[in-house]
């Protein structure tokens, strides 16, 4: 059964801003072209900035989007974040629908 991804962040790790933020890029570049793939990414929190406008890995966003994974950002997160009119790949999605993202079968690996 394939995996979920649950991203939480803008950036892998904590101690060093730019390295997270090279780490993030790599990351996304290496999924994309992967052969296993998770079967859907849901972005919550400061995730959410990876999905809208100006983002580093919108194009591996896309290239993903387009093989048929689903990609999912929380609308409260957005709204918070004020980048609901920013969002440049995937879906908004409810928290009815996070629930269902976390607790659905399959394992859920996260992103933080």
């Amino acid at each position: 059964m394939p995996k979920r991804l649950l991203v939480l962040t803008d950036r892998i790790g904590r101690s060093d801003d730019e390295l997270g933020r090279v780490l993030t890029r790599n990351f996304f570049y290496s999924l994309a072209r992967a052969e296993d793939r998770p079967a859907s990414i849901g972005f919550m929190n400061e995730g959410v900035r990876l999905t809208c406008e100006g983002s580093e890995v919108l194009d591996d966003l896309r290239l993903l989007a387009e093989d048929g994974v689903s990609i999912k950002s929380c609308g409260t997160c957005l709204d918070y974040l004020n980048l609901k009119e920013s969002l440049a790949v995937g879906e908004v999605g409810t928290m009815s629908e996070s629930m269902g993202f976390l607790f659905g079968e399959g394992e859920v690996v996260t992103l933080a």
